[in-house]
């Protein structure tokens, strides 16, 4: 049996992809657990920061993915670990000061519209950390979109964010029973306290992940953001 200890979980349609951190000898690397079936989890109960014990076995996954293993048996929760205490550990897991550091290729900008991308035979891995000068997110048609500074200055634009709290959390605000201007509201405090709330916090931390290929292409995600939403923020606006 492998301990997991879960770090991200995000929504990419209707399914969850769920990756972990293994401790082999001294070395912390991340782990995707898949189901057998398919890429993705449809019911996934647990949470960043759960400490979970699994059966997993080596999977042939397309580049640049290859951190994927099978999950052959069902996860058995041991412990969990607070907040602050998950990031330690991904700070020293995979991580980046540059942006051609982040998956050990060249990344491209998207010439005929938004975001970023890697060549899939390039890239080394699929997932990796760093620390950010500056970040910001916005709305843009009802999706939640990044814009960060890497410590190197260089700038990512307009990621689209897949971290399952926080697109909880922005569907949470969106919903009706919050009353008139929620996206006007919305817009407010992703300019003013969050942007507070997140740079102020001493364990604020990101991590960027590859899309599987799509069209030969994978694109540059934010996969989780560091502190993770409080619902007592709702009150906020």
């Amino acid at each position: 049996m492998t301990k997991l200890l879960i770090t991200e979980i995000t929504r990419m349609g209707p399914a969850f992809c769920v990756i972990g951190l293994q401790r082999e000898q001294q070395k912390i690397q991340s782990i995707r657990p898949v189901p057998s079936s398919a890429n993705g989890w449809m019911y996934f109960p647990h949470h960043r920061g759960d400490i979970l014990e699994c059966a997993l076995a080596p999977f042939p996954g397309a580049k640049p993915h290859i951190e994927d293993r099978v999950s052959t048996c069902s996860f058995e929760k041991s412990s969990t670990l607070p907040e602050a205490e998950t990031v330690s550990y991904l700070r020293k897991a995979e991580m980046a000061q540059s942006l051609p550091d982040l998956f050990d290729c060249p990344i491209h900008e998207n010439k005929k519209g938004s975001g970023l991308f890697a060549m899939p035979h390039q890239a080394k891995r699929s997932i990796c950390g760093c620390e950010t000068q500056n970040l910001r997110l916005e709305l843009c048609a009802n999706e939640l979109r990044a814009t960060l500074a890497l410590p190197s200055e260089e700038a990512l634009r307009d990621l689209p964010v897949v971290d399952r709290d926080w697109r909880d959390f922005i569907e949470a605000s969106l919903s009706p029973g919050r009353g008139a201007n929620r996206v006007a509201r919305l817009d407010r405090f992703l300019n003013s306290q969050f942007h507070y709330k997140i740079m102020s916090c001493p364990h604020h931390f990101i991590r960027l992940g590859l899309t599987r290929p799509f069209h030969d292409l994978c694109w540059l995600m934010l996969d989780t953001l560091f502190p993770l939403p409080r619902p007592e923020w709702l009150e906020e606006f």
